[in-house]
């Protein structure tokens, strides 16, 4: 018996390792996985509540709100980014809400206003 025949009667080789087949890929590539950004975007609109105005403390609780979703079900990164982001942004909406009228009457009050 000759040599090439007896490497057609084994099927894995020489070396019983069956050699894998590069004709197709099982997956195609993925993407890179979503990053932290919407996180980012939360504290920083949550941040910028406190100093420009209350929408975009919403705004930052909402991107927060969201972000973390993401990052719980492991579709993004950023969790704890987002964790702090919309509770910013809940603390900027309570100032907001709270104290800003407070200070306003205390101003009227006081005669400042007219």
């Amino acid at each position: 018996m000759s040599e090439a025949s007896e490497d057609r009667d084994e099927p894995s080789g020489r070396d019983g390792y069956e050699h894998p087949s590069y004709e197709h890929q099982p997956y195609p590539p993925r993407g890179p996985q979503a990053g932290a950004g919407l996180a980012l975007g939360s504290l920083v609109c949550s941040i910028a509540g406190f100093v420009l105005c209350a929408p975009m403390a919403v705004a930052g609780i909402v991107m927060g709100h969201v972000a973390f979703h993401r990052a719980r079900r492991g579709r993004g990164t950023g969790g704890a980014l987002a964790v702090a982001g919309f509770v910013i942004g809940y603390a900027a909406l309570i100032v907001w809400i709270v104290f800003v009228p407070m200070i306003v009457r205390a101003l009227v009050r006081s005669g400042v206003f007219g």
